[in-house]
């Protein structure tokens, strides 16, 4: 393209020319600077000391003696300072050639680093520089880099994930297909079938929308005052069923009816992903619902005795995909969906001003607690409402 110009090219000097032409420049202006206020305040200090050698030696005031010994001096210290200007222009380029160099390596380093990250190499690191402002910019550079190392491995996971579920459902209609044109199936019994694999594509395709939709926070959110007992109750009433299948309890234990500000639809989708959640990694026991307030916010924890969370999981457990048993099989209908729903919990809560926590500990439990800010001043407190499924 006209007019455009390589980096490091002709068209401009490098960082080291730069640096050393800025050091030069400094120099130069303060020898100048010296040399100027040098020679305006030499003659007076001169002019003293020739009165003093006079009234010293007994010397008469001859004019001649004056002028000669005036430019015998000026001549010496004009001498004497270029010499000297010389000497320390000298010294001043050695030293500036290697502080550049130092800064110019620093400077190399990065830009190796990040071609190399940008080539696909995540894991590059830079060695610590110490505490200034290139330590401070090596610090950054490999925050960075982790951060995008982190990046790749989930987007990684997120193709192995996304291929992951869409194999098992298209093998399914691809056998039902081929038992169709063989004849071994009628389209009576395999169409069910056909139906439902095509219903958890969809909902896949459903998932992945959502999920970026959250991240890029494009999901119309709507806060209001509601009710956070009445909404987790509808929500817990949603998997009656589900629990008491699976042989478990879910209890509603209402501290407080406290009104906030929320979207009803988005903190019921998220009050369901939550107890989808807890329902997965439950199998024994059961999982309390509490509602409450706490300060100035309206609080739900979801709390459950499933198998826990490492604590080196935690901090990932909001990430899309990211599965805290990864080893563990699930069934298969359970498997789409997993891994995005507290990431777009967390998105959605976010974008009603408020906060998710999670906590955990193996082999106890794990808490979620959602935080909303109180829309008007809360009633009074109210005897707990208890919803148990049958065991």
């Amino acid at each position: 393209m006209a007019g455009s110009s390589k980096p490091g090219g002709s068209a401009g000097l490098g960082l080291r020319a730069k640096l050393l032409l800025s050091y030069l420049a400094v120099i130069a202006l303060s020898a100048m600077t010296m040399t100027v206020i040098a020679e305006w305040t030499a003659p007076f200090f001169y002019r003293s000391h020739t009165e003093q050698m006079v009234q010293m030696f007994g010397v008469q005031d001859i004019p001649e003696m004056r002028r000669q010994l005036s430019e015998g001096f000026t001549g010496a210290f004009g001498s004497a300072l270029a010499v000297a200007s010389f000497v320390t222009l000298l010294v001043a380029l050695a030293v500036s050639a290697l502080v550049s160099r130092q800064i110019l390596r620093s400077v190399q380093r990065v830009s190796h680093a990040s071609t190399r990250i940008a080539a696909g190499h995540y894991a590059e690191r830079l060695p610590e520089l110490g505490r200034d402002e290139l330590g401070e910019l090596t610090n950054s550079f490999n925050r960075m880099a982790e951060a995008l190392e982190a990046t790749e491995v989930r987007r990684r996971e997120l193709i192995g994930t996304v291929a992951h579920e869409l194999r098992t459902p298209l093998t399914g209609m691809r056998g039902l297909t081929e038992g169709l044109l063989d004849g071994v199936f009628r389209i009576e019994e395999a169409g069910p079938d056909i139906i439902r694999e095509v219903r958890r594509l969809e909902r896949l395709t459903q998932d992945l929308s959502l999920v970026t939709q959250a991240e890029a926070g494009v999901i119309p959110v709507t806060p209001r005052p509601v009710p956070l007992a009445e909404l987790a109750r509808g929500a817990c009433t949603q998997f009656d069923r589900p629990f008491s299948s699976a042989g478990l309890t879910l209890t509603l234990d209402v501290r407080r009816e406290v009104q906030v500000l929320a979207d009803p639809d988005r903190l019921t989708q998220v009050l369901v992903n939550l107890l989808a959640n807890a329902l997965r990694h439950t199998h024994q026991g059961g999982v309390t619902v509490r509602v409450k307030r706490d300060g100035q916010s309206g609080c739900v924890e979801v709390h459950d005795t499933g198998e826990g969370i490492a604590p080196h999981a935690l901090p990932h457990v909001f990430e899309r995909f990211y599965r805290s048993d990864q080893s563990r099989a699930r069934d298969a209908e359970e498997s789409v969906g997993a891994g995005i729903g507290l990431t777009v919990s967390r998105h959605l809560i976010e974008a009603m001003a408020g906060e998710i926590r999670i906590t955990s500990t193996p082999g106890v439990g794990t808490t979620l607690t959602v935080d909303l800010p109180l829309a008007a001043a809360s009633d009074g407190p109210r005897a707990s409402d208890r919803k148990d499924a049958p065991s």
